[in-house]
């Protein structure tokens, strides 16, 4: 990273769900997580177990002499069916047991978004009128709320 440090403002890792040595170097490199949810029990349960082994993980090379403070960790809820009643449940759920570190806009599931991904563009580059103009609408002011909420944790990290 410090061969490129000078040449980006921001540099996304896409991890999966894994401990592996990519996961590990990027929560080590990184300022600021992001982490997504879908909002159901297996999706939760799931995301629980990673969190508690990749907690003892962090805590073995934090002692090890490894720094690692975050600007900011947020869950992103994300392909969220706003109504669906165990979805707004499991929404309230981890509201309640994180508070904060959950952001507020929620990444709604499209079939906008999906179709979208099956050329390989995102909502952003594809045409409009290839969907239900609701469908696409909906998609987008989801996306741009999401954005909106990440751009301004990185503005707050950078003391602006």
């Amino acid at each position: 990273l410090g061969e490129v440090e000078a040449d980006y403002d921001i540099i996304i890792f896409d991890c999966p769900p894994q401990l592996g040595y990519l996961t590990m170097s990027a929560l080590c490199a990184s300022t600021g997580v992001l982490i997504t949810v879908v909002p159901n029990m297996l999706d939760i349960a799931s995301m629980s177990q990673f969190l508690q082994m990749a907690s003892s993980l962090l805590d073995v090379v934090s002692e090890a002499g490894a720094g690692m403070e975050f600007d900011f960790l947020r869950f992103l809820i994300n392909r969220y069916e706003p109504n669906d009643g165990p979805q707004q449940q499991m929404v309230a759920f981890l509201r309640q047991l994180f508070g904060d570190e959950v952001m507020v806009s929620t990444m709604l599931k499209s079939t906008a978004i999906s179709d979208a991904g099956l050329t390989q563009q995102t909502l952003y580059e594809v045409e409009r009128s290839q969907f239900h103009r609701n469908t696409y609408d909906r998609a987008v002011e989801s996306l741009n709320q999401v954005n909106d909420e990440i751009e301004l944790l990185v503005q707050r990290a950078w003391g602006r």
